[in-house]
């Protein structure tokens, strides 16, 4: 597969990973300024660990961003990111051999705009608008309350897959790019986040 730019996490996939992306798994260029800088300690731990995806381990130092989730956002998007109350994206990828993947934390000012967002985030509408000619499978997370995702391809035929949940105002995303099953390592790796962290959000 030609190398190409890959997006930020947050964002549906669409081929951002080392599978997708030969190789490469950094965000591309975004056409607005915002600040990145270290991640803070405290959400650090609320990120993957090396195997909580089995055959996956951190790859870089995880980032906090300020801009968007996704860009661009369709109008009433960013209209209901703002009403959200959104204040960051911490998210730091990770990779394997012939697997590759994110996670995120995206962090709103209360408990209601992470719920408010993840909606959307995972709507139906918000979906189609970021691969409009892909057919995903949604699925549930037992273990883990509010817990559910999707598989499907990405926009290049790529095998994809994102599992979201919420703990307090903190909304949690872990997205991967593998062959073979998928619902099992994410919905692993969200129990384990969720067990470890104890379903909590940084005040």
């Amino acid at each position: 597969m030609a190398r190409r730019t890959c997006r930020r996490a947050l964002a549906v996939l669409l081929g951002m990973f080392i599978v997708g992306c030969g190789g490469e798994s950094d965000r591309a260029t975004s056409t607005t300024d915002v600040a990145k800088t270290v991640a803070p300690h405290n959400l650090t731990q609320y990120l993957l660990q090396a195997d909580e995806v089995p055959g996956l381990k951190p790859r870089s130092s995880p980032q906090t961003d300020s801009g968007p989730p996704f860009d661009p956002l369709p109008e009433d998007g960013a209209e209901r990111l703002e009403r959200s109350g959104y204040v960051s994206t911490t998210y730091q990828p990770a990779q394997g051999e012939r697997i590759g993947g994110v996670a995120s934390v995206l962090l709103f000012e209360a408990e209601a705009g992470a719920r408010d967002w993840m909606a959307y985030e995972t709507s139906d509408e918000a979906l189609r608008y970021q691969m409009p000619s892909s057919k995903i499978e949604r699925f549930q997370v037992s273990d883990v309350p509010g817990a559910h995702g999707w598989t499907g391809p990405d926009l290049h035929g790529n095998a994809i897959g994102q599992v979201y949940w919420t703990q307090g105002r903190c909304m949690m995303t872990i997205a991967i790019e593998v062959e073979g099953p998928r619902v099992e390592r994410l919905s692993a790796a969200a129990k384990s986040i969720y067990d470890r962290t104890g379903g909590t959000c940084p005040d």
